[in-house]
């Protein structure tokens, strides 16, 4: 692999940015040549900055961008603009995923016509440790974007993946939402049939469960985009 940037949306990480450490030992030990780790702290209120100046001090290939509010989309957006490669891979800091995932869908992209690759739970094949409830909340808001985005929706959106930055136009279109944002990119995805490909992948994820304010936030925000002037323009050209 070579030639990717890495970005890590990040917020209120002090706890667990030192996993960090595991995610540059891979790209070592892979043999990842000219990349970029990009991370985006947006709205950190703890010692996370403070932490990820000390990798920088000694990763060259780490860059931080600072934004004070709290938006997950807005954190991506700015790792897309800020990124120098074509190759965009979207991480998350604890390492649940099998960061294998990151070879496979580097090969299919850079070797076919596919410009996303997925790496969904709900892929038949995938592998998923996860307590019950935080699978049982999964399954409940795929059912809800199902119901209100019908048929733009055929598996779990909010997923690890790698795609080319600049055969996607529609990047630029993606609003500042926070929770839904990755849900956005799927479905601009499938109204502008960007050819993509989702591959099996192994999760391990130990948070137990989601706070109900975040699934009311989530649910609220999907609701926006639904009658948002960039879905209804883009749905209508199909």
């Amino acid at each position: 692999m070579k030639n990717i940037s890495f970005i890590f949306p990040i917020k209120n990480e002090e706890k667990r940015i030192n996993k960090l450490s595991t995610f540059i030992k891979w790209c070592e030990g892979n043999q990842i040549r000219n990349f970029e780790i990009i991370l985006v702290s947006n709205g950190s209120t703890d010692k996370t900055v403070e932490k990820i100046n000390i990798f920088k001090k000694k990763y060259k290939f780490i860059k931080l961008f600072i934004t004070t509010i709290s938006s997950r989309g807005v954190a991506l957006k700015i790792g897309f603009k800020k990124s120098i490669f074509n190759n965009i891979a979207i991480c998350s800091i604890d390492n649940a995923w099998d960061l294998n995932f990151y070879i496979k869908a580097y090969k299919i992209i850079n070797k076919t016509d596919t410009l996303v690759v997925y790496g969904p739970k709900d892929h038949s094949n995938s592998k998923i440790k996860r307590p019950l409830i935080r699978g049982i909340i999964s399954m409940i808001c795929t059912i809800y974007l199902k119901f209100i985005f019908g048929s733009l929706i055929t598996e779990d959106t909010q997923c690890i993946k790698i795609f080319k930055k600049k055969q996607i136009k529609f990047v630029n279109k993606l609003s500042n939402s926070n929770l839904f944002s990755e849900c956005e990119f799927h479905i601009l995805g499938k109204l502008n049939k960007i050819q993509s490909v989702s591959i099996p992948v192994k999760v391990k994820d130990i948070k137990k469960t989601v706070s109900i304010i975040l699934m009311i936030k989530f649910i609220f925000e999907a609701l926006i985009f639904r009658f948002s002037k960039v879905f209804l323009k883009e749905n209508n050209k199909l």
